[in-house]
């Protein structure tokens, strides 16, 4: 299955209209047309953007490996799924957070 089909997949299932998750991801529809029709890719900002929205794996959306939906066994989360979380949160951080963010890692080092 390509991109191109896991993404069109996935945003149907989500019952979004391409002008909808272009809106959500900060994109032109056009673009988004675009990356459902081959044409063009996606950033990797955008494809993690658009994974988030959809709440589907970056991993899976990215490459086709994995599970589409991140799932948690046992209670317990993967080092993979930490790092992507980790990273999705860090990008929403002000400078001043992040700064915070890194003395209380450097204690905890």
């Amino acid at each position: 299955m390509t991109l191109t089909i896991r993404l069109i997949k996935t945003r149907r299932e989500k019952r979004l209209s391409q002008q909808a998750l272009a809106d959500l991801i900060g994109v032109s529809r056009s673009a988004l047309a675009q990356w459902e029709t081959d044409m063009s890719r996606p950033s990797l900002d955008n494809l993690r953007k658009i994974a988030e929205v959809l709440d589907v794996s970056f991993e899976w959306l990215a490459t086709g490996r994995g599970n589409q939906y991140i799932t948690v066994d046992d209670g317990e989360i993967s080092d993979d799924e930490l790092d992507d979380e980790i990273n999705r949160m860090l990008s929403r951080l002000n400078t001043r957070h992040k700064k915070a963010l890194l003395d209380v890692i450097k204690v905890m080092h």
